[in-house]
């Protein structure tokens, strides 16, 4: 354990604390600042320093966390060497006060609520694609994962698992949001910018796979820090206080404060480097324009969104500081530098993202491309005008004015009349009433709309830079992005400053009155009058933010004690442990069930050999051709399923190894709803040993248990489930499949064992057709217990099928009832009917 703590403070203190404290750039002004600031700058410039190594070993392809360790800490002897001893502050650093407890009791706060963190190591969604990325950063050290699994399939067999998706910008999906670069070299990337996962690597080097979860919740304490300091210059402490405080209980910080995200590490950089800005570009304090250029360029590597920030920040130099009182080599050059390398990484490295970003600029229209022009002239033309010393002071005086209306004008607009059209998606035209119905309350916009006019009408010369991106990421958010009212995903692009600003206005309103005065006559009857005015103004801010936060706490207290997939790493544990290096494991398709998920954590947390089938029915001739070549590359080749897949066939020999059941904690996703309580996640997976053979043996009587080991036989089903009594069955959709190997001659009934399921009388009676290769045998009435129901099957049809090297698919058709549509419940399944076995005889 110490040893631990040791290496956290050589990578997220001591360099900053050493580079604070280095004699240049006039220490004395950095050293003046309280002495809780002076500790939040020491941690920060330690992680943009630490990030800088990591991303350079990772790039370089270097990466293991002793080099790290030695980087970080040979940056910390040639400080400690150029300074020849002269790191100590003084008396120029004043002694902690009372105040310094304010941001530690949010680090305790946070620590409380945001650990421990959800299990999310599997595959689907951006979470675990986050943590697998790091993880794998870990394990080999590079940007770009040399996968040599992919590397090892044949050219021909390459479409069964990951075919060519025909662009410039990759090959192939390896997993869902993993992209195949080069499938010769096996080249493989992440979907998504990596300076988060290059810090999930960080912890995975301090503490394992534990730690390596634990990051996002010490990047959402670190951002609960950056939001109250800058706050502090914003709004003042109390009221940065207040907000840090409805912040850290809020539902959204609390939910993604667990949760692998790259927003909260957007959170705290974002923050930070605004804060920064100001401090060297508005306080004139040349030692924070590195610092701001640093964490404002590293922030390119968390989100490309972060170029919004860039241009509210250009916007704020250029036409909100004096042009006397910029710092511009110590901030420009070395941004200019971090804008280049990003460049660089986006499109050489990160091609699958960057891709993304050419194929938006190719979807504008050309009235989009012209307003785009006419914006960019008009600003050109504004910072010529602005060289005039009469047209600045004009600009200076109306310009806060403007953005005040602005954003009153198009808030009223969104919240009252912004409706859903031929040219605008409902997620888009309502994506300010479900923030802030679901988020924020209508209250709390209005103090939060008050508030930000009282700041920007006070401070937007002294914070242009903070208000400024904040504006900008309201205006982008709010009505240009997709926000899909689902889940807490609803909220999660809200996170870095908008949330945050929005509760610094609103708490800002609420203390809008208090003020500091040098000394107070008692016998004064006017201050007297005016103390109690200002206490009573104080008092009912405080109710107020009290009451608000009382309303975030209750919507924070379900989830505090959830853990999303709780118990998900023992299990993946046991099916890891099933395989041998040797081995290789076939998943069957994402289209199948979601055990498609587990198949990323299997191959890049416990290093197994693991392939996932692009489509739930592949061309069996390529599959036996691919398994006839790994027969010799691999020691045994598994398959794993739990959603059916009809690759059964002669040639193919499959035995039931094992079957896994399990279930874990999922937090319900209702569309256009709020999310109000954990579901268990259904896990029913079949692990079979596969060969190919010339001939798997000869005809018999068919007979399959659904539910059981029928992975290799069906298709379009449901997921197994199974009675208290112990009988297994699988729900149909509206047409499933069941796959018949090896059929003899003599076979005339075919047996299906089926239930309605207990439909409700409002819904109509199950009806079910069946099929066989394109022959109807006939249809029933199904009743609410299971019954055998036979159909005979005709002499020539029998004989095709005898004769038939093909699998031969039985059809079954049925009019189906959806749960949600008839109950209101969460089951949006829309159901046939209960099979439980089929037998052909």
């Amino acid at each position: 354990m110490f040893q631990t703590i040791a290496e956290a403070l050589l990578i997220g203190y001591l360099p900053g604390a050493l580079f604070f404290r280095f004699p240049v750039a006039d220490r004395s002004r950095r050293a003046a600042l309280p002495a809780e600031e002076r500790a939040f700058w020491a941690v920060f410039i330690s992680l943009s320093l630490s990030s800088t190594v990591a991303l350079g070993l990772a790039a370089a392809g270097l990466y293991t966390f002793d080099r790290l360790l030695l980087g970080d800490g040979i940056v910390c002897a040639c400080v400690v060497a150029a300074a020849r001893g002269r790191l100590r502050l003084g008396t120029d650093a004043p002694r902690p006060t009372p105040a310094a407890l304010i941001p530690l009791a949010f680090v305790v706060l946070g620590t409380w609520l945001y650990f421990p963190p959800s299990e999310y190591v599997i595959g689907g969604k951006d979470p675990g694609v986050y943590l697998n990325e790091g993880i794998q950063i870990a394990q080999r050290g590079a940007l770009v994962t040399q996968d040599p699994v992919v590397a090892a399939v044949p050219p021909p067999s390459r479409e069964l698992f990951f075919p060519d998706h025909d662009t410039p910008h990759y090959y192939g999906v390896r997993f869902m949001g993993y992209f195949v670069l080069d499938p010769e070299s096996g080249d493989v990337i992440g979907q998504f910018p990596q300076l988060y996962p290059v810090w999930i690597a960080i912890g995975y080097g301090l503490e394992g796979l534990t730690g390596a979860r634990y990051m996002v919740g010490v990047w959402a304490i670190l951002g609960l820090l950056a939001v109250y300091f800058a706050g502090v210059r914003l709004v003042g402490r109390t009221a940065a206080a207040a907000a840090t405080a409805l912040l850290t209980i809020h539902v959204l910080e609390v939910w993604f404060a667990r949760y692998p995200n790259s927003e909260l590490t957007s959170q705290a950089l974002l923050l930070s480097g605004l804060l920064a800005f100001e401090r060297a570009h508005v306080d004139r304090d040349r030692f924070f324009a590195l610092v701001s250029a640093t964490l404002l360029g590293l922030l390119l590597f968390v989100r490309f969104d972060a170029v919004l920030a860039l241009g509210a920040v250009g916007f704020a130099a250029c036409v909100g500081i004096d042009s006397g009182r910029r710092h511009w080599r110590a901030f420009v050059l070395p941004l200019s530098i971090w804008t280049a390398l990003a460049a660089v990484y986006y499109f050489s490295v990160l091609t699958p993202h960057s891709g993304r970003l050419f194929d938006f600029a190719a979807s504008l229209s050309p009235l989009q491309w012209l307003a785009i022009g006419s914006g960019a002239l008009a600003f050109g033309a504004l910072l010529i005008g602005l060289q005039r010393p009469s047209i600045e002071a004009r600009f200076r005086r109306m310009f806060p004015w403007a953005v005040i209306a602005t954003i009153w004008i198009l808030a009223v607009y969104a919240y009252f009349w912004r409706s859903p059209g031929p040219y605008l998606a409902p997620h888009d035209a309502l994506a300010l009433r479900t923030f802030t119905d679901f988020y924020l309350s209508p209250y709390a916009l209005a103090a939060a709309l008050l508030g930000f006019s009282l700041i920007v009408r006070r401070a937007m010369w002294q914070s242009p830079a903070l208000i400024s991106a904040g504006v900008v990421y309201l205006l982008f958010f709010f009505y240009k992005l997709r926000i899909f009212p689902e889940h807490f995903w609803t909220g999660r692009r809200f996170l870095p400053i908008i949330l945050p600003l929005m509760l610094l206005c609103a708490a800002g309103a609420a203390f809008a009155a208090r003020r500091n005065q040098p000394s107070w006559n008692w016998r004064d009857s006017r201050q007297v009058r005016h103390l109690a005015i200002g206490g009573l103004r104080f008092g009912i801010g405080l109710a107020f933010i009290v009451l608000l936060g009382r309303g975030y706490l209750r919507a924070s207290l379900p989830i505090v004690d959830h853990i999303e997939y709780a118990g998900v790493v023992p299990r993946l544990e046991e099916l890891a442990g099933h395989f041998g290096d040797r081995d290789l494991v076939v998943v069957e398709a994402r289209e199948a069930s979601d055990v498609h998920v587990l198949a990323l954590p299997l191959a890049y947390i416990y290093a197994r050999n693991v392939l996932v089938l692009n489509a739930h029915d592949p061309d069996r001739v390529k599959l036996l051709e691919f398994l006839t070549w790994a027969k010799n590359e691999y020691e045994r080749v598994f398959y794993v399923g739990g959603g059916g897949s009809t690759i059964a066939s002669r040639t193919l020999r499959a035995q039931a190894v094992d079957a896994l059941r399990f279930e874990l904690p999922e937090y319900e996703s209702p569309m256009n709803a709020y999310p109000r309580a954990a579901r268990l996640k259904k896990f029913d997976i079949g692990i079979y040993r596969l060969e190919a053979v010339a001939d798997s043996g000869p005809a018999g009587d068919f007979t399959l248990d659904l539910g059981g080991a029928d992975d290799l036989h069906v298709l379009r089903f449901f997921a197994k489930e199974r009675l208290s009594s112990g009988t297994t069955f699988r729900w149909t959709s509206n047409y499933s499949f069941i796959s018949i190997v090896k059929a003899r001659a003599p076979e005339r009934q075919l047996i299906l064992w089926l239930n309605d399921g207990g439909r409700p009388p409002q819904v109509e009676r199950a009806r079910v057709t069946v099929s066989v290769v394109d022959r109807t045998l006939g249809e029933v009435v199904v009743t609410s217990s299971f019954e055998p129901y036979v159909f005979s099957i005709p002499d020539d049809l029998a004989t095709r099928m005898a004769q038939s090297r093909d699998p031969v698919m039985v059809r079954i058709t049925s009019n189906t009832w959806n749960p949600q549509a008839t109950f209101g419940n969460q089951d949006d399944r829309n159901l046939g009917v209960m099979v439980d076995r089929i037998e052909i005889r």
